[in-house]
This record gives C-alpha cells, sequence and structure tokens, in this order.
C-alpha cells in the first residue's frame, strides 16, 4: 500500500458516509458541541466556539463531521441551517464579504433563499453596505424562521484581516443576534482571544484539541486498517507496541502524523529508527514550507533555536546570531505571534524559546543537525520505545535482598562483564552502600559507552538512584560529558531537575526546559520514582 492511498482520509476528499463511518477520534469534543447544538433554541443568543489545536490535529474534520450530523438531524434541519467555509478563504477580507459569502452558499442549498445575494449587491455603492447587509440577511432569516451556523474553518485568518471596528461589529452581532452561531477552528487564537484590548477577548468558549493517547492511536490504526482491508492489522500493532508508542510521543500524537505510521508499519521487522526516517521524509514539504515562509533572520534564528532543542534565552540566541538583543526579541515576538515558537516566562522579565511544533523540531535536527543532533534523537527514540515496552521497575528493586557476599565474588571472577557489574552495583545500592554501588557505576557506564546495549538497564539503575534521593549524585554522573548521559538519557535527567527544582533557582528554570514531547514520559518516571520511594520507606 502506498502513502497516497492515505490521502483518501483527508477530510476534503471523504463522502459524507466514508467521514462519518471514520470518525474514531474526537468524539467527545463532537458530543459536547453537539449536544449544546441540540439543547439549545437559539430564542437568543446562544455561546459560539473555537476549537483550537495545531495543524493535523483534526479540526477540519471535527467541523465537518458537525456539519453532516446538523444536516442530517430531523428536528434540527427544519430550522437550523449549517454552512461550512472552507479552510482557504482569501476573499473574505471585510466583514461584507462575510455575509455576501454566507448569502451565496444560502442560495446554493435553499431555493427558498434564491435572489439573497442580489438584494444585497443592489445597496453595494451605499457607506453602510456592511451593517444593510447583514440585516437583509437576518431578516432574509426570520422571515423563512430559520437559524444560521456558520462552520469556519481557519477562523483566526479572517478575523485578523477584518479591521478593528469591523471585529467590534460582528462581536456586536454575535452578542445581540439570535439568528446567527459561529462555530470556528483555529490553529492559533492567542492574538484575538487573549489580549485584552482586543474585540473578542474572552468571548469564544474554546475546545482545545489535544494529541492522541494511547488507546486513541490504537483506535485511529485499528479503524485505517479495516479501511485498507489489513487484516492482520491487529498483530501488527501489537509486534510493534512499543516503536507506535516511541513514535506517538516523539510526535505528540498528532492524527494526521499517526495516519502515515499506518503503512509504515506494515513492514513490522524494521529498527525503529528507519521508520521515523521514512516519517520525517513524508512531512519534508509540510516543514520545508514552513521556513521558506520566514524572513531570513527568522530563519536564522529557527536555526539556532531548533538545533539547541530545548529551550533557549534571547541572549543565547542574540550571542550566536551577533544581533543586538532588543532586535532579536522583537522576531523572536513575531515568531510566537505567528505561532512558531512558544515563549516559556523565567520569571517576570526573561523568558526562553522553543519551537512550538516538537516534531518540526525532530524533523530540523535530522535534516540540518550534525552528528551530534542525530545521536540526541536516536538516543531518544530508542529511550522512549525501551521505556515503553519495560516491566514495572518497582517489582525489580524486590531483588534488592541479594547475597551482597556472593555477588561480590561473582564480580572478583568476571570484573569486565556489564551484567556482573551492574548487578553488584545495584545490589549495593539497595543495601545502603551508595559510594560504592557509584564507584561501580562508572565501571559499567565505561563498558557501555561505545555500544548503548545496555541503556535500558542503565535507566532503571538512575531511576532507582532518585528514588535513593540520591540527587547531587545522580546530577554529578549527568553533569558529566564523557557518558553524554543527559542526552541519552534525556527524560530521566528532567525527571531529576524536577526532585531538585526547590534545591537552586537553576534547577527550576532547567526543569522548564522540558519539551512537550518529553512531558508524558518525564511524569511517569516522575510516578515510577515516587512509587518506589514509598515501598522502601514503608519497609
Amino acid at each position: 500500500m502506498q502513502t497516497s492511498s492515505l490521502s483518501l482520509y483527508n477530510p476534503n476528499n471523504l463522502t459524507q458516509e466514508e467521514l462519518v463511518d471514520r470518525f474514531v477520534i474526537r468524539k467527545k469534543e463532537f458530543e459536547k458541541i453537539f449536544k449544546d447544538i441540540k439543547n439549545s433554541d437559539m430564542k437568543y443568543p446562544e455561546q459560539h466556539y473555537i476549537i483550537e489545536g495545531q495543524r493535523g490535529f483534526g479540526k477540519t474534520t471535527l467541523l465537518k463531521r458537525l456539519y453532516f450530523e446538523i444536516k442530517g438531524d430531523k428536528e434540527l434541519k427544519t430550522s437550523i441551517i449549517p454552512i461550512i467555509f472552507p479552510e482557504e478563504q482569501y476573499n473574505i477580507r471585510r466583514l461584507f464579504k462575510l455575509w455576501e459569502e454566507t448569502a451565496e452558499h444560502l442560495e446554493m442549498e435553499n431555493v427558498e433563499f434564491k435572489g439573497l445575494y442580489d438584494e444585497m449587491d443592489k445597496y453595494s455603492e451605499c457607506d453602510d453596505y456592511e451593517d444593510i447587509c447583514f440585516k437583509i440577511l437576518e431578516g432574509k432569516l426570520k422571515e423563512k424562521n430559520k437559524k444560521l451556523i456558520l462552520l469556519i474553518d481557519s477562523i483566526e485568518g479572517i478575523l485578523k484581516k477584518f479591521k478593528t471596528y469591523e471585529q467590534q461589529k460582528l462581536r456586536e452581532i454575535l452578542l445581540t443576534s439570535a439568528e446567527i452561531r459561529i462555530i470556528g477552528a483555529s490553529s492559533d487564537v492567542s492574538e484575538f482571544t487573549f489580549d485584552y484590548n482586543k474585540p473578542f477577548y474572552d468571548f469564544f468558549k474554546l475546545i482545545k484539541l489535544k494529541g492522541l493517547n494511547l488507546e486513541e492511536t490504537n483506535e485511529f490504526l485499528e479503524k485505517l486498517g479495516g479501511i485498507f482491508n489489513k487484516k492482520d492489522i491487529n498483530e501488527i500493532l501489537k509486534s510493534n507496541k512499543g516503536k507506535i508508542e516511541a513514535l506517538r510521543r516523539l510526535t505528540g500524537g498528532v492524527p494526521r502524523i499517526m495516519a502515515l505510521l499506518f503503512d509504515i508499519f506494515n513492514d513490522d521487522k524494521g529498527p525503529e529508527f528507519k521508520e521515523l526516517d521514512t516519517l520525517l521524509d513524508r512531512v519534508t514539504p509540510l516543514y520545508k514550507y514552513t521556513m521558506d515562509w520566514l524572513s531570513p533572520v527568522q530563519q536564522e534564528i529557527i536555526d539556532i533555536i531548533a538545533l539547541r532543542w530545548d529551550a533557549t534565552t534571547t541572549k543565547e540566541v542574540a550571542d550566536k546570531i551577533r544581533m543586538q538583543s532588543k532586535k532579536v526579541s522583537a522576531q523572536l515576538n513575531q515568531l510566537e505571534k505567528n505561532g512558531v515558537i512558544n515563549k516559556i516566562p523565567v520569571n517576570k522579565k526573561n523568558y526562553m524559546y522553543q519551537i512550538k511544533e516538537r516534531f518540526f523540531n525532530i524533523w530540523y535536527l535530522m535534516r540540518f543537525g550534525g552528528d551530534k543532533e542525530k545521536h540526541q534523537v536516536q538516543w531518544l527514540v530508542n529511550f522512549f520505545e525501551n521505556w515503553c515496552s519495560r516491566e514495572e521497575l518497582i517489582n525489580k528493586s524486590e531483588n534488592k535482598e541479594q547475597d551482597l557476599y556472593s555477588v561480590k565474588k561473582n564480580f572478583d571472577k568476571q570484573s569486565n562483564d556489564f551484567n556482573t557489574i551492574y548487578v553488584l552495583s545495584k545490589t549495593l545500592l539497595w543495601n545502603g552502600l551508595i559510594e560504592e554501588s557509584l564507584e561501580k557505576a562508572h565501571l559499567f557506564l565505561q563498558v557501555d559507552n561505545n555500544t548503548d546495549k545496555y541503556n535500558k538497564a542503565i535507566n532503571e539503575y538512575l531511576i532507582f538512584l532518585m528514588a535513593k534521593k540520591q540527587y547531587n549524585s545522580l546530577f554529578k554522573l549527568f553533569d558529566e560529558n564523557e557518558f553524554r548521559l543527559r542526552d541519552k538519557f534525556k527524560p530521566t535527567y528532567y525527571a531529576l531537575m524536577y526532585f531538585m527544582k526547590n534545591q537552586n533557582e537553576k534547577f527550576e528554570i532547567e526543569f522548564k526546559k522540558v519539551g512537550e514531547e518529553l512531558k508524558e514520559t518525564v511524569e511517569e518516571i516522575i510516578e515510577e520514582v515516587n512509587k518506589i520511594s514509598k515501598k522502601e520507606t514503608i519497609k
């Protein structure tokens, strides 16, 4: 099966029957909004919605699903007319144009509104044309005893083009008219809904879409398996469990990207890094467009931020780019406004910056980074797969009551064997002999340093060390460049920063650098550490 076949999942290419059948994610959000529509008689002005989520999160699909449901509902279709505006609305630059487009949509789908646009157009030379347009539209709706729900994709693109007085006028209409309701979708609502000085500040009810969790991902991939008659899809999902979960976390669970994984996993024998590389190739046109759209100075700034991966400061960018901090700050603000980067507060005055779409950052590291950056990504992929297929570490801590004498004796015979050194180091740790355990830890780290063969076991040791509250000793290990533990065990490092953040401000700042792609795993490690610590305390 070729990737092109998955273009059928593009909601704009699907029939009503296909879209409804394949609608397996965003069910909660759909039910919440539709229930509100169903229970609202629109006698009075109703709550307006914006569905917020980054590209590929399923906003368009959700809007179309609502459109079909409203249109097909036996009760609603007698009184409510849904109109859906596609993502690219280049022609709606003024408020009156929104009403003209609405009139044309109504005419195309409802004979009873024939001539509505021409009725508006007669007044096109009037100074108050946009007011006249809405009055004509509202009057016609009242005359026909109909209500209107406008489903507007990329609503931010339309609202940003309106002049301030037009935004204010639209807000007043939506507050006072019971004939019209808006449900929009947007990838970035910060500029026009969270700015106190903007007309739509705190106006819309936001429905925030998140990346798919593990259960949703499996349900989604199973559905695709059914669509494309992949009879062994359940076996593929089972045998690739660690890989799929690793890539889900790395990509943030973006539905569009998870759909691309479907045919990549037809061959379940390849290494996880091969699958990541294939996935990166398929998103290259999208991310290349993002870079090409930026100005030259912004491209240079993004290069610095992306290659650093973890959040970075204005000063660090300014020093690297050799530009005044004020000028860099202005560019960073514009990049944040355009949804390319996130701003992370360090304190009341200072901020750090990070690429907003984390998989875009991964793509950039792999396409433009050196060997060091590519190794960082490879280590993280391996970490995720190992972590997601782990046994519960708390059960492994049961083996601490080993005969220390026999373990030491075994070590004397095979002192260069990783497993022997590792078992001794862990046994020493559980028996409270911390310094001796750390001494042996340096030995097994030295054995593994050029192989990465035992990374899973090493990560367990680091977590057990954390559970013993040996935070400073663990930090020293992470600080030794020889072993590159920060790069190899990035989520565990940030879990350590969580436990150390109250010791010193530098650790608190460091913890704030954790990327969105790491948060779920970091939280799981913190939970695991707390469980083991609690068990040890009880004993």
